[in-house]
């Protein structure tokens, strides 16, 4: 019985052997290009996933690039030299076979990245200072939104419009106030969320005469019952491990 165990091995390790030989290979676009955006170009930042499964990218940086592959925000991808997000931006224009889903090109763009630039990664989590999105005392103030409504927002009741979510609002506050924020309502659904508030403060411009709107914090108590709590969270991140500038072609 033990010569049969042993004689079995080897049929055993060839079939481990070809299931690893047939894994497939990471999705990658049809056709890519990637190059230096000219120095003296005036053109805006552009980074676009467009139907048909392409990618348009002008005048970009190679980490912003990175945070887009990977769904991530800028404080999630640590380490790399300083050429990734100073000075050196890039133009990338890319082609799946046929057509794709956001998902699918970011899948695609991370092949790219580790073809060009030689990107090799590893995933980990940092501890960060934080904002905890929370309910205030008294309850949330907030009004649902019914299949198909529409928000009521203007000019005159909201300094923001077409945020629905928790996660939305908390991702406004995160660009307002530049700290991470974390999402700790538990409130689901969408809502017609309206907020009034100092959009100078947050611009650091001085507000004209007769400008008498509340500051962020006391806007997002009183008119939506909320409030956001410092803390100390544990966030996953991205850190680079080595990286290359962009072969160009």
């Amino acid at each position: 019985m033990r010569r049969l165990t042993w004689m079995k091995r080897p049929t055993l390790l060839l079939l481990v052997a070809a299931a690893f030989a047939q894994a497939p290979a990471p999705p990658a676009f049809d056709a890519a290009s990637v190059k230096p955006a000219s120095p003296t170009s005036r053109m805006p930042h552009i980074f676009q996933f467009l139907p048909g499964g392409r990618l348009h990218v002008v005048n970009t940086w190679i980490k912003y690039a990175i945070q887009q592959a990977y769904d991530l925000e800028d404080y999630q991808v640590v380490g790399g030299p300083s050429w990734l997000n100073s000075g050196n931006r890039y133009d990338i224009e890319a082609k799946a076979a046929g057509d794709a889903t956001k998902d699918q090109i970011r899948l695609m763009l991370q092949t790219l990245l580790a073809e060009r630039c030689q990107l090799k990664t590893h995933r980990g989590t940092r501890e960060f200072a934080v904002l905890n999105l929370i309910v205030a005392k008294g309850g949330p103030h907030l009004t649902p939104l019914k299949p198909g409504e529409q928000s009521k927002c203007n000019r005159d009741n909201s300094e923001i419009c077409g945020l629905q979510t928790m996660a939305q609002l908390a991702n406004f506050l995160r660009i307002s106030d530049g700290h991470p924020v974390l999402d700790q309502t538990g409130i689901q659904g969408n809502y017609d969320i309206l907020l009034n508030f100092d959009a100078y403060e947050l611009s650091g411009r001085p507000a004209p005469p007769g400008y008498d709107k509340p500051p962020l914090t006391a806007a997002l108590a009183e008119q939506l019952g909320l409030r956001m709590e410092p803390a100390k969270a544990q966030i996953p991140v991205l850190v680079i491990d080595s990286i290359q500038r962009p072969s160009d072609n």
